[in-house]
């Protein structure tokens, strides 16, 4: 579905008009309430540009997003066709939380903005908030220009969220996704109209690929770590009902799946 709000930067004065910089916006999103709640952003903004809202081929919405009144289809942007057509028809394109890499070609023809559930250049990559727990990293949220790179572009806006003894998985990233929703509704006019400023990544920091988390989900029992490092191994890997951390049964080698509940003591 396309949408079109009035007037959102139209500013008249007697001797100029500022109008926005970008027309036609692409929304890629695997999470649907992130993109439900930047629809909201948009409406309440009331956006003056055209956006319409897809996922990857890894995502399908098609029925909640029915229910909520929006249309978000399909895109795999693996299919150079389709980034052509991307290209032709849209002038910034805006991942939130998107499972594909955007292809060189897509980056370099137009620009792109990723929204990051991790403080850049220390959070980059799959699953941050889990590494942020079991390496003992900080978090946050980071919008930033899309480069060559993965989660490695200029700087848009960026903050830290406070991690927790208590927290699992879940519970930092939804924390996260907060901070995420505040600096998208603090920083989209500016963005959407061109007058954002960006900051250079101090470093390259650290990177975190897909494969990385999976080699921590099985548990060696002959390891050798402290309780803290235990427990936060447990927490790192506690997402919900996601059965993610596994030791072996010595006696059939069958998977034993793990998770912690934490729970603090009542003042």
């Amino acid at each position: 579905m396309i949408s079109r709000k009035p007037h959102a930067f139209v500013q008249c004065s007697q001797h100029h008009i500022q109008m926005p910089k970008y027309k036609r916006l692409l929304i890629i999103s695997d999470n649907f309430p992130l993109l439900l709640a930047f629809h909201k952003i948009l409406v309440d903004k009331k956006a003056d540009i055209e956006w319409k809202f897809v996922s990857s081929p890894f995502s399908d919405f098609t029925s909640q997003a029915k229910e909520a009144g929006l249309e978000v289809s399909k895109l795999n942007l693996r299919d150079g066709d389709v980034v052509e057509k991307i290209i032709e028809a849209y002038d910034l394109v805006v991942s939130i939380h998107c499972k594909q890499i955007f292809p060189v070609r897509l980056v370099n023809a137009v620009k792109c903005i990723n929204v990051h559930p991790g403080y850049n250049p220390v959070n980059r990559g799959w699953y941050p908030q889990v590494h942020a727990i079991i390496k003992d990293l900080p978090i946050g949220a980071t919008i930033h220009e899309i480069d060559e790179k993965l989660d490695h572009g200029p700087i848009i806006s960026r903050a830290f969220v406070e991690k927790r003894i208590t927290d699992t998985s879940l519970s930092l990233y939804n924390r996260i996704l907060e901070k995420e929703l505040e600096l998208l509704n603090a920083n989209i006019l500016d963005i959407l109209d061109g007058s954002y400023s960006v900051s250079s990544p101090e470093d390259e920091g650290v990177l975190h690929l897909r494969k990385d988390f999976d080699n921590l989900r099985e548990f060696d029992l002959e390891s050798r770590m402290t309780g803290m490092e235990f427990i936060n191994r447990l927490r790192g890997m506690t997402h919900g009902d996601f059965r993610n951390l596994y030791f072996r049964d010595p006696a059939t080698g069958r998977k034993i799946f793990v998770s912690i509940s934490l729970t603090e003591e009542a003042d």
